[in-house]
């Protein structure tokens, strides 16, 4: 699926939408924000939450991606609970080299999508570098899912999610890394979607604050 196809997904009076009006951040409650247009690396055993809610916290198109030994567990009737899965593609690719050439084509195309990529290995500095441009061109947002040790990386930040021991899910956020200062460490708990349709208020805690409250 090429930038063309993948603009077709998307009305065009919502893409002159998007970049006239295309905001810098995405908010994703109590000082979280990631910036739009930019690469983001996420590890950790709760990796995969910190990618839904941040998908859930968006309003454009979904494409998550990866081999299909690592996306074939994705259970829509699960994700329900979560975001719109009518807004959500799968991708499955056959080899690595596929999977970077589909993230490319996603990041790129206009629209503001949202591109979850499941990596199963780390990412060079020049293909890390690649996606980078490539979501700066597009507009949208890219979550880099990594499976493997962090290196040097062109991403915007880098984060370690794990989950807690809790009476209710809930996991903690660490950003390692950030061009802009963005470094901290918050708590987050389950935010699932209302009957409406619409999404929960974000119950989040951010730990520096809390230590020093």
């Amino acid at each position: 699926m090429g930038q063309a196809e993948l603009q077709n997904l998307i009305p065009l009076g919502a893409v002159l939408h998007h970049s006239l009006s295309q905001p810098k951040a995405l908010e994703l409650g109590a000082g979280v924000r990631l910036r739009q247009g930019r690469l983001h690396e996420v590890s950790g055993a709760s990796a995969d939450m910190f990618a839904i809610q941040t998908a859930a916290a968006q309003d454009n198109p979904i494409l998550w991606m990866g081999l299909h030994r690592d996306i074939v567990t994705l259970n829509p009737s699960g994700l329900q609970a979560y975001l719109k899965v009518e807004d959500l593609i799968l991708v499955e690719a056959v080899s690595r080299g596929e999977l970077l050439w589909a993230a490319d084509q996603a990041l790129r195309a206009a629209g503001g999508f949202c591109v979850i990529i499941d990596m199963p290995d780390t990412l060079s500095l020049k293909e890390s570098r690649r996606l980078q441009l490539a979501a700066e061109q597009g507009g949208g947002i890219g979550l880099l899912l990594l499976r493997g040790p962090a290196s040097t990386s062109a991403a915007q930040t880098r984060w370690e999610c794990q989950p807690r021991c809790a009476e209710q899910p809930s996991w903690d956020w660490a950003c390692l890394k950030g061009k802009n200062g963005e470094a901290g460490r918050w708590r987050m708990t389950e935010q699932l979607r209302d009957r409406k349709g619409g999404a929960s208020a974000k119950d989040t805690l951010h730990l520096a604050a809390a230590a020093s409250a």
